[in-house]
């Protein structure tokens, strides 16, 4: 035991090591070429969310990032601890930690997105129905689309265009774009647009109505976002305020608390505050998801 104790810190300079050479090699096209050998099905799964999202990384880098995450986190958690369970222990913990930030961010940059986009739909809808009442067909409407507005619905618009110039359908292409965003606005738009192509109508005034329908949906999204803010940040401090008070404590007085990772009372400790505050955090959150 007092061997493996003297090694910790060969193997924490080993990690380091490691996790340097991984941010050398982030941006080098051999490690990609390795990533992709040896993470084959986890690049392809990634590669459409980085295509769809414009996230100005490829997902061999991304993996990259994630593994030097890890490895940094657990020869963080290897060098605290005063013992070699704890140490083992607490590495495990932070490179779960390590390997979720990424993630984290990543599904938040997919987040934001999705968000700006519904935001978006507003006056997207309206632009679209606005051109159509004055004469242009539905595909010029999706050009203007893309000269007049940002990113991400002038890039998403950009995609549509792009799949009927190669062939695709227009109303094809429409319930694919819906498919990829699964967004409730564009489901509503692409049926209307694919009824109005099939019997006709004034397709600019149903994209006007909808316009406003989704503005005033957004103006009420709004107002519940700000009555049920307190709900929110109390899920956050309930789930977070544990962790946070363990950690400290952890550092304040090791001996005691290393027992829950030592002992088996200690672990039906830390498994049953985990399974509470998940459950406590779910019932909250879905407490103030208020869907209109």
């Amino acid at each position: 035991m007092s061997l493996l104790v003297q090694l910790i810190p060969v193997g924490v300079g080993l990690l380091i090591f490691v996790s340097i050479m991984l941010i050398f090699t982030l941006f080098s096209n051999q490690g990609e070429a390795l990533l992709d050998r040896l993470a084959g099905q986890y690049t392809a799964r990634l590669k459409p969310l980085f295509e769809s999202q414009q996230i100005p990384l490829t997902p061999g880098q991304f993996i990259l990032i994630q593994v030097g995450s890890v490895l940094l986190c657990f020869a963080l958690g290897l060098a605290s601890g005063p013992d070699l369970v704890t140490k083992l222990a607490m590495g495990l913990l932070l490179a779960g930690v390590g390997a979720l930030i990424p993630m984290r961010w990543l599904k938040e940059q997919q987040r934001r997105r999705d968000r700006k986009f519904a935001e978006q739909f507003a006056d997207a809808s309206a632009l679209i129905g606005n051109s159509v009442r004055s004469g242009l067909s539905l595909l010029q409407a999706l050009e203007v689309l893309v000269r007049e507005m940002e990113d991400p619905m002038a890039y998403e618009v950009y995609q549509v265009l792009q799949n009927t110039r190669v062939g695709l359908p227009v109303d094809t292409a429409l319930e694919q774009w819906a498919e990829r965003m699964n967004n409730a606005d564009l489901n509503i738009f692409t049926t209307a647009v694919v009824i109005q192509r099939q019997t006709g109508g004034d397709l600019g005034h149903v994209l006007n109505t909808l316009s406003s329908t989704i503005r005033q949906r957004q103006k009420i999204q709004g107002q519940i976002q700000a009555l049920t803010a307190q709900g929110r940040m109390g899920a956050i401090v309930l789930a977070g305020l544990p962790i946070f008070m363990g950690v400290v404590l952890y550092f304040i007085n090791p001996e005691r608390m290393k027992l829950f990772f030592t002992e088996p009372m200690g672990w039906g400790m830390l498994a049953l505050s985990a399974m509470t505050l998940g459950a406590g955090f779910m019932i909250i959150r879905r407490i103030v998801a208020i869907d209109i």
